[in-house]
């Protein structure tokens, strides 16, 4: 049975029970006041605008005007791109057995005062790059991206990166990395190291990518997820999805609830985000009162309702949406264990760089790639608390039940899958100790 408590076993208030006020976070850390005009502009805009895309907000933005970057390049990037032998890397769990090969640090964070000390460890490919500058604007702390680079598609992420990071002050706490396939190594055929004079950004969704011509070519996206993680600057770090978009000062909100609580023999212990969806015309919710709302006018709900039912419906769902907290705070509502009957449940947690790793050898297209890590941390007893007033949204846009005609072309990646899924768990069992409501299918 699911263990549901409305207390942190492990967390205490820590001092007097007084009320908290939150600091206004620094000028460093804040939206400056163009780009709270932006928003204002660009809310208008998005407001029952379905043409709208990721990254529009840019075009109302001047390139810097002194003609600097605010980023931090590596690699002779931008002018170049050059890399050595002893630049690539293997990935983080597989090691040299593993057919993937890692640049780390393309674009590099540095750590600057007034950023919340959390990371957003997140993954990418050349034709969803435009969701990059919304997760900046929307995200308060670093930023660390995997970006999947075979053969020629690195030119398309080059040439994004190249304009964002004139354009948007936010990149400067984003860090960039390159994943690959041994075989099909960043090609520098086609790179043009030229931006535009403006900061209207391409509809990346429109490119066309290396595995749109090869449908062989496999999505890594637990290497793509590791790298991610583990070139985090900071501690704690939450690994995610680029499509979706934080409630408002997610991380600072974060540190300050775990400053004001204690934590006692809590290593075992992530913190989970909720995670909802909306209609394709919906502004995205910054707080819980406005999602709450839109929930109310089935203009949203809990993310893959329609899809997945399961798969991220949290326990205590019913008791988060009838609290009421301040918008100004995150909290724990409640902690649970990943168990019968929420043995299917993927949820999307902040925690450190010290979780089991995501499994190297499970790809996007053959599903389930998260299942063992959950499993894993059932077995480890690892505890769940339930975040109330932090949440995620997807981009805007439900998604529907699939015809499962349309889903054919990943039945040799889910037979692949499947037969790495049973050799990894059947290690696994033998890892840990026997715990019937743990479940692995």
């Amino acid at each position: 049975m699911i263990t549901l408590r409305p207390n942190l076993k492990c967390l205490s208030i820590a001092s007097s029970l007084i009320v908290i006020v939150f600091l206004i976070m620094s000028m460093s850390t804040s939206a400056p006041p163009a780009t709270l005009k932006v928003d204002r502009i660009l809310n208008s805009e998005m407001s029952g605008n379905r043409s709208y895309t990721p990254g529009d907000f840019l075009k109302f933005i001047h390139p810097d005007p002194a003609n600097q970057s605010y980023c931090t390049f590596n690699y002779k990037f931008p002018e170049d791109l050059k890399f050595g032998s002893n630049d690539v890397d293997f990935p983080p769990e597989l090691g040299k057995t593993s057919p993937y090969r890692v640049i780390y640090n393309v674009l590099q964070a540095k750590m600057a005062e007034g950023v919340p000390e959390v990371t957003y460890a997140t993954h990418v490919s050349a034709d969803f790059m435009y969701y990059l500058p919304e997760l900046v604007r929307f995200w308060d702390g670093f930023i660390s991206v995997t970006a999947f680079v075979p053969d020629l598609d690195v030119a398309l992420v080059l040439e994004q990166l190249n304009q964002y990071c004139y354009c948007l002050p936010g990149m400067s706490r984003v860090s960039v990395h390159f994943v690959f396939h041994k075989s099909l190594a960043p090609s520098r055929k086609d790179v043009y190291f030229t931006r535009s004079n403006n900061c209207e950004i391409i509809d990346s969704s429109k490119l066309s990518t290396y595995r749109h011509a090869d449908d062989s070519v496999m999505y890594p996206i637990n290497v793509c997820r590791n790298v991610a993680r583990t070139a985090s600057l900071t501690e704690r770090v939450v690994v995610s999805d680029i499509q979706l978009m934080p409630s408002e000062g997610l991380a600072q909100k974060f540190l300050k609830m775990i400053d004001n609580y204690k934590l006692i023999g809590c290593q075992k212990k992530v913190f989970v985000l909720p995670i909802f969806e909306v209609e394709s015309n919906e502004e995205i919710p910054r707080s819980k009162r406005e999602l709450i709302e839109l929930v109310k006018e089935k203009r949203a709900v809990y993310f893959h309702k329609l899809v997945c039912n399961h798969c991220q419906k949290f326990p205590g769902i019913e008791s988060w949406m009838k609290s009421e907290p301040p918008d100004d705070i995150v909290k724990p509502l409640l902690t649970a264990r990943r168990e019968v009957p929420y043995h299917r449940w993927e949820p999307i947690y902040l925690g450190t760089k010290n979780e089991p790793y995501y499994n190297e050898q499970l790809s996007w297209e053959g599903l389930q790639d998260k299942m063992l890590q959950m499993l894993e941390m059932c077995l480890m007893e690892y505890q769940f608390v339930i975040l109330d007033g932090a949440f995620l949204i997807h981009w805007p846009g439900m998604k529907k039940k699939k015809d499962k005609v349309g889903e054919e072309w990943r039945g040799d990646f889910v037979k692949t899958n499947n037969i790495e899924y049973n050799k990894i768990l059947k290690n696994l069992l033998k890892s840990y100790k026997p715990k019937p409501q743990c479940k692995a299918h």
